[in-house]
């Protein structure tokens, strides 16, 4: 039990909000007080429609939010903030700041003009057909340079930002990354059918469901393939399919996509199969204790579970220390030597970097199998759709399957050390990422989810070769890795689900135990220190620019060598050794030895340390006397707790402040986009864990939960400590705020709970009123599900609000209406320089003790 555990915030009271609150984030229409031209009849339905404040169009950016019918694409040429301003002059809805913007490359660029910038794809959701054709006929008036019609003329502005106006098309629906799918798997197998996946428009109506999967089925028939596996989730509004197709079929699509599954009408996207895997790995660990202590448990409940590999169930690390739930019976044909990964996640749960010697954890570990295994390692089913065992894996956990009760009721954390190669984010949430919103949302549960490793080369700018590399600084090969990651973002993003707006996201710290300071020639460590994401780890930012990953965990200090030199030095992370420099985890044995060890690293490791860590904190929590959650919060609102206290911990490096100094742009106005490519890499930062668990002296972190309905707010009148009234003192305010929020996959805002934290003084903050540089801005920490921020104050300051500091929690709902009230956490942190003699802890502690005043401003 910690000297100093967390305090209880007060209660809070209502707070009238000022004018009116909620509301989707929609930009209101020019005046049509003017004169109004005469509309040409051909237009009129168009015409009425943008006129009318109640159908407003809309622009998004994700296709699974429109129905087929009403489905039209913008491809929009050169910069979109330019083409959003023309809509909304237009009364088009504002769907946000999107990241389709890049420069040309060697792999993507126009054939024609290979300097232009490239633009992106906005999609319009027609309230009707005949809208649509309207529309498209004011198109192809532009195009061929005729006259707009009366009324219309604002269309030309707008059209002259587009490439093309079209209908939903063959084009759409197979994306980039699926042709090169297809064209990765027929040069390895040139005359093997090709498995994908068919992600249909989802229909609310089942009969129009089972029709659009006949029509799917007649289609493949005609073509030689089969139908393997048909999903659908309403909840998250997907209907997909897994197919065979010939390979003939498949080059015929490729070389003609007019025929065939691209003019379906039934089909939004094909898609390679969704696949998580876990390559072999060189055994060249060792033999660990040859006895290792039997558990003993506070309880027999998990309220941590595994979704990966089948572990080594008898390894002296995990013997009973697990509980393994295996309905598929795999065990039978997993062998147990290639048991790896999951036996490396738990071992790194249950024990952490083995290297650390830190003490088990107090809980059993419940396991559900998801990987099977292959002939290289271990992959999710062939056979199966991986929203379907995912789906299934966690409704059983929490509801049960079948007649049968849940398998295990009280888990509150999820970890998901896996990620789809196939499907980096490209500003779509991906299915996956869906569901895990909705499995947040309605089971509470926090999932953990890695970010993904990109083990790509990664060109070097302002080095030609190998030698000017090493000769240099390390500072100055560092400051050159950076740039480069940062020129590669788009290239370099994150798996899915990492993207899910409900999960937190795991990067991969630079740190691993294994790492002396010493390689091997050949090899360089391209960062300074250990408190940055390192080379493989996937970057951000998240769906609609939400700081993604939230958090760093070691993850191995990865060096880099050479692939490439002579324009340009290319590098890559080193594929083995991770002896060197990764995280020491329990592994199955080539000898059948049943307490073997070796090294790992990655973002699955780093977040199974994150899961751990999370364990640790809800261990804090729950084991101590009276608990440390408030007296209104409910088991239910466990983990926010948790996601608000994993998050709370964490902060940029000084390595925040160097990147802020050398990323551009630089001026006035640019550090939102700077702090934004900043946060691609750093997240939150690597959190302090112990420092949330237990407080100090000088340092009091108090922690609450409450819930909170659409266009509402509430006070929290939080006791400072009376020692500092007045007082010139170095101080800091901390504050965390985190909830799940319902999603709603038919809308383009997406994230029906939108919460923020602010001041609700008249003078603010006033005891710590300075914003932090060197953390996300003000604007990216209010885009997702948690919101994090550290505010410090120097100057002397006499107590107003009676020696409250006042913090009010508001509640919107930006994307339709949010039924009922959304459950959240705080985390509150105040504390002061240690030379300023100031018991914060337990002034704060005792002020606490005493009833406040009731009442709020209004």
């Amino acid at each position: 039990m910690p000297d100093r555990p967390l305090l209880n915030l007060p209660a809070p009271e209502p707070f009238t909000m000022r004018g009116r609150g909620g509301g989707g984030a929609s930009i209101s229409r020019p005046s049509r007080d003017r004169q109004r031209e005469r509309i040409d009849p051909r237009f009129e339905r168009l015409s009425r429609l943008i006129d009318d404040p109640q159908r407003i169009l809309e622009l998004t950016g994700d296709p699974a939010s429109i129905a087929p019918e009403r489905a039209i694409v913008f491809e929009v040429e050169g910069a979109l903030e330019d083409f959003y301003a023309q809509a909304r002059a237009l009364g088009f809805e504002y769907l946000g700041d999107y990241e389709d913007d890049f420069d040309p490359s060697d792999d993507f660029f126009d054939e024609d003009h290979p300097d232009k910038i490239l633009g992106g794809r906005v999609y319009l959701a027609m309230p009707d057909v005949q809208a649509l054709r309207e529309l498209l006929s004011l198109w192809n008036r532009f195009k061929t340079g005729q006259r707009m019609p009366n009324g219309r003329g604002a269309w030309r502005e707008l059209f002259s930002r587009l490439i093309d106006v079209r209908a939903w098309g063959p084009q759409d629906r197979i994306p980039l990354e699926t042709v090169r799918a297809f064209e990765e798997e027929l040069e390895r197998d040139p005359g093997a059918p090709v498995r994908f996946e068919v992600e249909l428009w989802f229909h609310s109506n089942e009969a129009r469901r089972a029709q659009a999967l006949d029509r799917l089925t007649a289609e493949l028939a005609g073509a030689g393939g089969s139908l393997i596996d048909h999903v659908v989730v309403p909840e998250i509004h997907y209907d997909a399919a897994l197919v065979d197709l010939p390979a003939a079929s498949v080059r015929d699509l490729l070389d003609n996509p007019d025929v065939g599954l691209a003019r379906a009408d039934e089909v939004m996207f094909l898609r390679p199969q969704s696949v998580a895997r876990a390559p072999a790995s060189e055994n060249d660990g060792e033999d660990g204790p040859a006895a290792i202590d039997a558990p003993v448990f506070v309880s027999n409940e998990p309220v941590a579970a595994l979704l990966d590999g089948l572990p080594v169930e008898n390894h002296a690390r995990l013997a009973g220390r697990l509980r393994v739930d295996d309905p598929e019976g795999l065990a039978a044909i997993y062998p147990v030597a290639q048991r790896e990964h999951g036996t490396e996640m738990a071992s790194l749960i249950l024990h952490g970097d083995l290297n650390h010697g830190e003490a088990p954890l107090p809980r059993p570990l419940y396991v559900r199998p998801v990987f099977q295994p292959t002939g290289n390692g271990e992959r999710t089913p062939y056979d199966r759709l991986l929203v379907d065992v995912i789906h299934q894996a966690v409704r059983r956990i929490k509801a049960g399957d079948g007649d049968e009760p849940a398998a295990a009721p009280q888990v509150v954390l999820i970890n998901l050390s896996l990620a789809d190669e196939k499907r980096p984010f490209a500003r779509i949430m991906s299915p996956l990422g869906r569901l895990l919103d909705y499995l947040s949302w309605r089971y509470g549960v926090l999932f953990l989810v890695s970010a993904g490793n990109i083990t790509d080369r990664l060109p070097i700018d302002g080095y030609a070769t190998w030698g000017d590399f090493e000769d240099a600084t390390p500072e100055d090969r560092e400051r050159a890795v950076f740039a480069s990651l940062n020129a590669q973002k788009s290239q370099r993003t994150l798996l899915s689900p990492a993207e899910a707006m409900n999960a937190l996201t795991i990067g991969a710290a630079h740190a691993g135990s294994a790492f002396n300071g010493t390689l091997a020639a050949g090899r360089i460590d391209p960062f300074t220190t250990d408190d940055v994401a390192n080379i493989i780890s996937a970057m951000g930012l998240g769906f609609k620019k939400v700081v993604k990953p939230e958090l760093l965990f070691s993850g191995g200090r990865a060096p880099v060598t050479m692939v490439a030199s002579g324009e340009q030095l290319e590098v890559r992370p080193v594929n083995a050794g991770a002896r060197q420099f990764g995280l020491k985890a329990a592994k199955p044995s080539p000898a059948g030895a049943t307490n073997y060890e070796d090294f790992t690293w990655g973002t699955s490791a780093a977040t199974a340390l994150a899961t751990r860590a999370a364990h640790r904190i809800h261990d804090a929590l729950m084991d101590r006397a009276g608990g440390s959650m408030h007296a209104d919060a409910t088991i239910d609102q466990l983990p926010l707790l948790l996601k608000a206290l994993m998050v709370h911990g964490a902060r940029w490096s000084n390595k925040g402040a160097m990147l802020d100094g050398f990323f551009g742009p630089q001026g006035q106005g640019s550090h939102l986009a700077r702090r934004d490519d900043i946060a691609r890499i750093l997240g939150y930062g690597v959190p302090d864990i112990q420092r949330v668990i237990d407080c100090t002296e000088n340092r009091a972190t108090l922690l609450g939960a409450g819930s909170i309905s659409a266009d509402s707010a509430v006070l929290y009148r939080i006791p400072l400590p009376d020692g500092l009234d007045g007082v010139r003192a170095l101080r800091s305010l901390t504050t965390t705020l985190a909830w799940f929020s319902p999603m709603n996959p038919r809308h383009q805002g997406y994230r029906m709970a939108a919460l923020d934290i602010s001041a609700a003084g008249d003078d603010r903050y006033w005891m710590a009123d300075s914003r932090d540089s060197a953390q996300p801005t003000d604007k990216a920490i209010v885009r997702g599900t948690v919101c994090h921020e550290r505010r410090t104050g120097e100057d002397a300051r006499v107590f107003v609000d009676d020696g409250h500091l006042l913090l009010r929690v508001s509640c919107r709902a930006p994307a339709g209406v949010l039924a009922g009230p959304v459950p959240y956490a705080l985390a509150v942190s105040f504390e002061v320089a240690v030379g300023a003699g100031i018991q914060v802890y337990e002034q704060v502690r005792a002020r606490l003790a005493v009833p406040v005043r009731a009442g709020a401003p209004s």
